[in-house]
């Protein structure tokens, strides 16, 4: 039979039991702990006896009148009487303490079964220290059983139920802690300090926690201005694989530097990375400079480190020519007017400056000829027979150095250092093989003998060690440049540097990444992308060197500034040019020889116009120019005057180039097909080239290292 439920005393009889327990017999009792097992015990309240002392006390007068026959219980109750107000006092207190012990104990009983519901384990001890505090907990310490796993997902909802129970207010937060080595969970309620960081510092942290790229990532603030404002950031985070990953690293430093946004003070953000050691730093650095005079005093006091740019935060490139680098070796990549001279320029200044003689080859005959005759400058060669010549005198100089070193007992970096430039190497590169197909058979046979393209890349790979370095100057990369006995470009020349923009697939070749130096800012000429101490591409402001050449036709055009530069870059005692082969040696004072006696006779006819004048003022200008026509012993001269050469691996269907035609006379055909054929590891190691429409076709086989010649400049990488 069920009967009416009594609310007022179903809510009396759960105070009670929460109060106290359960007042059931044993087995109930029993039943009870074996379905919800604890370890809190029963609630025993301090003031019971305390209380009924004091209602005694107030209430003694009533209680004599009716026991006044018994003479020890009215004793009992006027002495009770007289303590009224102490025993009301203590009661009072009591009741107090044994409120905030009973908030406690709820406290306890709540946090055992959070535990317990999002663990699965039960606690075997919950002290919350006394007292404990009414709507919001103040401290906790949970005691776990030795050994009990709390996984990172249990540890999660422990500590948002936690933190859900324990109270939140707008000056206090829960911290939840898991000592697993300990053992327990330590509850502790603290001070919400006032959030003082700027708002670019919130924008940071924000950024990097509403993603996954890191695991707990933290900002702080590393430096500041003399102002106060933040100059500088480090953002630790755990190690992962990802962080060394440089197109992970771009990610991460573009979103950073865009949520940071613009700095009040001009400059620009940059990031160094530390994945071995699990932070980045963010910073200031200078904006990149937009044109940069040589400097006159020495930037670098290590004479074997040759600087010619600048980058962000006054970042210096260097060329490390020592004999313990590995760059020894540079490659200068850039289309025609890009800065590509004047930095073969800066850089042959201060090897010149510096004690380090070099000899030079220009196949065009306009970039390198100021250098002639300058401090330090064995030879400009122009000629393509005498430029083989000389190739192949370095390599027998490469190895009468190594023959030295080997009976010397020395080390290579006891030999004087010498640089050889290779301006246009496409360029030369085409008139070699021209010339042994359509030269004469002298011609033919000594370029046979010569061998200058094998020459050369045995110099690329073996000159570090005999203390020759190579400048190599092309108006686009290729991985064919020196055949297939030198490597990979990449491999033999470390020190890279490109100007204007490259193609995708120059951008590889040059850096190993398809998106670096594609968006150079073309519009301030000299910038570039040049390899760092770090061995990373980075942008850099080439120096501006003036043309070193003291003709009054090239001095005079020059201001007072530049003027200024060059007297101030000339070494006081020109570096001597120190021989170990006799066929350096000779090459060397032949070639000086003839420059000497070409700049006496001259070689270039004057112009002459046509139309103005009489005819008698013609004939004498046309009669003036016989005789350095007909200059006996004059350098052999250019067999054909090239607008641009480019590997035959870089032709596309519908570009026109030149050929030769039977009668050795270049013409103009339009490629209908290319057919790049390629070895395991990618290297080009044939070219044919379809030429011709209709049924009349013409198929050109190329080799690795062939190259075709252009009716006009390549404009690839060109500004706009």
């Amino acid at each position: 039979m069920s009967g009416n439920q009594d609310p007022l005393k179903d809510w009396i009889v759960a105070t009670w039991r929460d109060m106290f327990g359960d007042s059931g017999n044993a087995r109930s009792q029993q039943l009870s702990e074996n379905a919800r097992p604890t370890h809190i015990g029963r609630f025993l309240p301090l003031s019971l006896i305390v209380i009924a002392a004091a209602a005694a006390a107030v209430c003694a007068p009533r209680l004599i009148s009716v026991a006044a026959a018994n003479t020890r219980a009215t004793e009992v109750l006027t002495t009770l009487h007289g303590y009224r107000v102490a025993l009301i006092a203590a009661a009072a207190l009591l009741i107090a303490v044994d409120v905030l012990r009973h908030r406690s104990h709820r406290w306890s009983a709540m946090l055992e079964s959070v535990v317990r519901q999002t663990t699965g384990n039960l606690p075997k001890k919950v002290a919350v220290p006394f007292p404990s505090g009414w709507w919001v907990l103040r401290r906790a310490t949970i005691t776990l059983p030795r050994g009990t796993v709390v996984r990172p997902k249990q540890f999660e909802e422990l500590s948002r139920a936690i933190e859900a129970i324990a109270g939140t207010t707008a000056t206090k937060e829960v911290k939840v802690r898991h000592e697993a080595h300990r053992d327990r969970i330590v509850i502790r309620r603290r001070t919400i300090e006032p959030d003082e960081r700027s708002e670019r510092h919130k924008a940071l942290q924000s950024t990097l926690d509403a993603t996954s790229i890191f695991t707990d990532p933290k900002v702080t603030v590393s430096a500041r201005d003399e102002h106060g404002v933040e100059t500088c950031y480090r953002i630790s985070f755990e190690r992962s694989m990802n962080a060394g990953s440089r197109g992970f690293q771009g990610k991460v430093e573009e979103a950073l530097i865009a949520n940071a946004g613009e700095h009040e003070s001009g400059r620009h953000w940059t990031t160094d990375w530390h994945p071995a050691d699990g932070f980045l730093i963010m910073r200031l650095v200078a904006p990149m400079p937009s044109r940069i005079d040589h400097p006159l005093e020495l930037v670098d006091e290590n004479l074997r480190h040759l600087p010619y740019a600048t980058g962000e935060a006054d970042r210096t490139f260097i060329w490390d020519i020592s004999t313990r680098s590995n760059k020894p070796h540079c490659l200068i990549v850039g289309p025609t007017g890009g800065g590509k001279t004047s930095v073969i320029r800066t850089l042959l200044t201060e090897a010149a400056r510096r004690g380090i003689p070099f000899v030079g080859v220009d196949p065009k005959m306009i970039e390198l000829d100021g250098l002639e005759g300058y401090p330090g400058c064995g030879a400009i060669i122009y000629d393509p027979i005498r430029a083989a010549m000389l190739v192949r005198a370095l390599h027998s100089e490469m190895m009468a150095r190594n023959t030295y070193i080997h009976d010397m007992k020395i080390e290579g970096s006891q030999l004087p250092l010498m640089i050889a430039v290779l301006d246009e190497f496409f360029i030369l590169s085409g008139k070699w093989q021209r010339l042994a197909k359509t030269g004469d058979d002298e011609t033919r046979a000594l370029l046979k003998e010569l061998d200058p393209l094998n020459a050369w890349a045995d110099l690329a790979v073996l000159a570090r060690s005999a203390g020759i370095r190579l400048l190599l100057g092309v108006q686009r990369p290729d991985a064919s440049l020196f055949g297939g006995a030198s490597g990979n470009a990449r491999d033999n020349f470390g020190t890279r540097i490109s100007l204007g923009n490259l193609s995708q697939d120059g951008a590889l070749m040059m850096w190993g990444d398809s998106t670096v130096g594609r968006e150079v800012d073309t519009s301030v000429p000299g910038r570039g992308i040049a390899i760092g101490e770090d061995g990373s591409p980075a942008d850099g402001q080439m120096w501006w060197t003036p043309n070193v050449d003291r003709h009054p036709n090239k001095w005079n055009q020059l201001s007072e500034g530049e003027k200024a530069i060059v007297d101030g870059l000339a070494p006081v005692e020109a570096p001597g040019f120190t021989c170990y082969s006799t066929e350096l040696a000779e090459f060397i004072e032949t070639e000086r020889a003839l420059a000497k006696r070409a700049r006496e006779y001259g070689r270039a006819a004057e112009p002459i116009v046509i139309g103005t004048g009489d005819a008698a003022t013609t004939s004498t200008v046309a009669a003036s120019t016989t005789p350095s026509a007909e200059l006996p012993d004059a350098p052999h001269a250019a067999d054909d005057d090239f607008a641009d050469v480019i590997p035959a691996s870089a032709v596309e269907a519908g570009q026109t180039v030149l050929v030769d035609d039977d009668e050795g006379e270049l013409v103009p055909v339009t490629v209908t097909a290319v057919d790049v054929t390629r070895d395991g590891k990618g290297e080009v190691t044939s070219t044919v080239l379809t030429v011709g429409a209709g049924r009349v076709k013409t198929r050109i086989t190329f080799d690795a290292t062939g190259v075709v010649v252009l009716p006009e400049a390549d404009l690839v990488g060109a500004p706009a």
